[in-house]
């Protein structure tokens, strides 16, 4: 009886674990119009606190559009808002889809931006606001209208902005009715924002109907500014073969080279109490994960305490400043800057030393 009774409690346990997980692993609900115009209505305030915090007025009119994409939302799906957009007409679903790719944009950026400095967090920003404009401005009423909610790494990591340079480059398109199995594989083109074909083209590697992967096989050039891809898929009709279908859009940035220029100042505090101050710039940083140094030259008194500050200028202007700090002569002092930077002093060798991480800016390739 025992036995039975074991045996009956192991049963029910594996039926309740079975239940458990089958709850834990829930259908995602369809996607509708007033659920697209809430997250519209919430990336639009995210973005204006981010704006505000960050002075930067670009921001603030993506969110700006934003608002804009939701109020037209609102007044394109009338009472159908609740319905899901697969059962919406053509151009409604277009309008929510296009809607709900925006918030994916807005939501990755605002993850990936906090952490970049100068001229990259400046190409996300452009890259933002030159897809959220393409967004709202487009219209279509095709069956298949194909739309790009995200750019990334091959490995999923959301991109915006590419680094110069001639190293091949892997990235994926996600979005929705981006190709066709019964058809040939989507025309994809990269030009600039005026429409003129880039020198090096995107080569496609891959492509599912929500994906298509690509590679630039030279790299993204040497020259900074706007990239757009522009993808034309096929749909098949029936009686009618496959038929081109409107482009969908998006937008990257190819940044400046990158540049981190970083001065300091050391004050020296001798054993009598008299206080030599200097001051200087160490080489200019071009790359993430690079080092640059300068030794200073001893103050002519037994030195009892340095004290050392830092102010960091990125390539677009923008600077930051930390300390001082202060510490025996004989220990060493390392600061914590902005965007990944360290900056030490080391008094047994009387070298000013600037590191920065590797690639803090997860938003550039």
């Amino acid at each position: 009886m025992q036995n039975a009774r074991g045996l009956l409690s192991l049963g029910c346990g594996l039926l309740w674990a079975v239940a458990a997980t089958h709850a834990s692993a829930q259908i995602a609900p369809r996607l509708t119009g007033e659920a697209v115009i809430a997250r519209l209505d919430t990336a639009k305030q995210d973005l204006a606190a981010r704006a505000a915090t960050a002075h930067d007025d670009r921001l603030a009119a993506v969110s700006t559009r934003l608002g804009d994409m939701a109020d037209a939302l609102r007044k394109t799906l009338g009472d159908k808002a609740s319905q899901p957009a697969d059962i919406m007409d053509n151009s409604r679903r277009a309008a929510v889809l296009r809607g709900d790719a925006a918030v994916q944009r807005t939501r990755a950026y605002l993850d990936e931006a906090p952490s970049c400095p100068g001229s990259d967090a400046k190409a996300l920003t452009d890259a933002l606001a030159d897809t959220v404009d393409t967004l709202a401005k487009t219209s279509s009423s095709s069956k298949a209208t194909p739309v790009i909610g995200s750019v990334e790494t091959i490995d999923h990591r959301p991109v915006f902005a590419l680094h110069p340079g001639h190293a091949p480059v892997a990235l994926a398109l996600v979005g929705t009715n981006l190709s066709d199995p019964q058809c040939a594989d989507p025309q994809l083109t990269a030009t600039d924002d005026k429409g003129k074909l880039l020198d090096t083209q995107p080569v496609i590697t891959g492509v599912l109907p929500t994906r298509i992967e690509l590679k630039f096989p030279e790299g993204a050039g040497s020259t900074s500014g706007p990239l757009v891809l522009h993808v034309i898929p096929k749909h098949k009709v029936f009686l009618r073969g496959c038929t081109a279908q409107p482009e969908a859009v998006t937008a990257l940035q190819v940044t400046s080279p990158m540049r981190v220029s970083v001065s300091y100042d050391l004050t020296t505090t001798c054993s009598n109490g008299q206080r030599v101050p200097s001051s200087g710039t160490l080489p200019d940083i071009t790359a993430y994960g690079a080092t640059s140094s300068r030794q200073v030259e001893a103050a002519a008194c037994e030195a009892a305490r340095y004290a050392i500050s830092a102010k960091l200028m990125f390539g677009d202007g923008n600077s930051a400043s930390v300390g001082p700090v202060e510490q025996t002569a004989a220990a060493d002092i390392t600061l914590g800057l902005p965007a990944g930077f360290t900056l030490s002093w080391s008094p047994s060798t009387r070298t000013v030393f600037v590191r920065s991480a590797a690639n803090v800016c997860k938003g550039v390739y």
